[in-house]
């Protein structure tokens, strides 16, 4: 495809009315662009660059102002959270050699790993970064909007490990939760060795308390190996439906509302940069936009390509965080009305995205997904996440169940 081609500028219509369905190729074809043409997309990567231009260049087909917010980030998390395992599993090895250096590193760890559950990466800065941006374009409501709405999906892809293969991922969640918990005591066994070493208890007990921690090292130390493979070998994915498939949903979006504008709503349309570097793109969105994102409502498109809807009520694997009532609300009325968009409601304790992100932060915010059965998203994380991986008709129920939603806040 020539660089200077689009693809949704030929379903825009001369009219100021748009045609009232699209079809699903329009829907279909910035996801098979994404998936196909460019392919992998990690954070901060040449094929994440070609894909915020690819998106920009659509979004000035549509006659949008496309705006460019650079900022640098790291190309993944799974550096800062194998620094923070090894800072553990060090203090913990060297309790025979020197027990207040050793509860230090234990200690420091411990808070560490807390502070990744929230969302911070503490150790970040130790990694190299790179360029990324988000692409960003906003439509004005014709009347004086009160309230703004940021609809946002992530252009990048992320990247593969071993127990992302769809044997194994089965067991992800529960493995996260047995990790979460093995820190966890470790800390406490620790702190309980560290006091009795300073009240100069027996050294055959503290020795005894010390070899069960090595027992509960056993899981941090896998978890170790894991995210190691991931840090040098993981490969970014084509990403057909994380996040393609949002992307393009997205992209039809601003087709359908560029050409009908809302009345008392302003909607800002964001292709963000870097999620899987901890949602840096979102993350720096709120930063550089604190006035003018005062207050707004934010929904996110992630993993729409395949089975129905699914709308998250809370996030988080350790800390949940609950979802905007009002925006969960109106869903809830949709879903009431049109009983063929009932994917349901979800809990998301599989990963920490965008929408984790937001609501860690105290942002009226909900996340909109899709999924085939319980459990995580088809092939998610993995190799086979290609074309094969997205249905344009849950495509079509993610579009027209946002329709939905802006329709109902352009009117209250």
């Amino acid at each position: 495809m020539v660089d200077k081609d689009t693809i949704l500028h030929h379903t825009v219509t001369r009219t100021e009315a748009p045609k009232a369905v699209s079809s699903d190729k329009s829907v279909l074809a910035p996801a098979r662009f994404l998936a196909r043409e460019i392919g992998g997309r990690a954070p901060g990567s040449p094929g994440e660059r070609s894909a915020s231009r690819f998106v920009e260049r659509e979004l000035k087909a549509l006659g949008l102002e496309a705006e460019l917010q650079r900022f640098r980030t790291t190309a993944t998390t799974a550096w800062s959270e194998l620094l923070v395992h090894v800072i553990l599993i060090t203090g913990v090895l060297l309790f025979p050699l020197d027990y207040r250096i050793s509860y230090v590193l234990v200690f420091i760890g411990f808070i560490f790993f807390l502070l990744e559950q929230f969302g911070r990466s503490p150790l970040s800065w130790l990694q190299p970064h790179r360029k990324s941006e988000n692409v960003m374009a906003k439509i004005s409501g014709r009347n004086d909007p009160k309230r703004t709405l940021v609809i946002a999906a992530h252009v990048d892809s992320p990247r593969s490990a071993f127990y992302y293969r769809p044997g194994l991922i089965r067991f992800f969640r529960a493995f996260t939760l047995l990790d979460i918990f093995c820190m966890s005591l470790l800390f406490m066994i620790f702190s309980l060795t560290f006091g009795g070493s300073i009240l100069k208890m027996e050294a055959d007990k503290l020795n005894l308390l010390w070899k069960i921690g090595l027992i509960f090292l056993i899981v941090p130390f896998l978890s170790l190996i894991g995210l190691t493979q991931r840090a040098f070998s993981g490969k970014p994915i084509r990403g057909a439906n994380d996040n393609a498939s949002g992307v393009a949903v997205l992209l039809e979006l601003a087709r359908v509302y560029s050409r009908r504008r809302p009345q008392n709503l302003d909607i800002w349309f964001v292709a963000t940069g870097a999620a899987d570097a901890g949602g840096t793109g979102i993350k720096r969105l709120l930063s550089r936009n604190r006035r003018g994102l005062k207050g707004a409502f934010f929904v996110i498109l992630d993993k729409v390509g395949y089975g129905l809807p699914v709308c998250y009520r809370k996030e988080g694997v350790l800390f949940p965080f609950r979802a905007n009532r009002k925006l969960t609300s109106i869903v809830k009325d949709i879903y009431q009305v049109h009983p063929h968009y009932a994917g349901g409601f979800k809990r998301n304790g599989l990963y920490r995205g965008e929408g984790f992100q937001l609501l860690s932060r105290g942002k009226k915010a909900l996340t909109l997904s899709a999924r085939e059965k319980p459990g995580c998203p088809r092939f998610w994380r993995w190799h086979e996440d290609d074309l094969e991986n997205l249905d344009p008709r849950c495509m079509r129920l993610t579009l027209d169940l946002v329709r939905s939603m802006i329709d109902k806040l352009d009117k209250e």
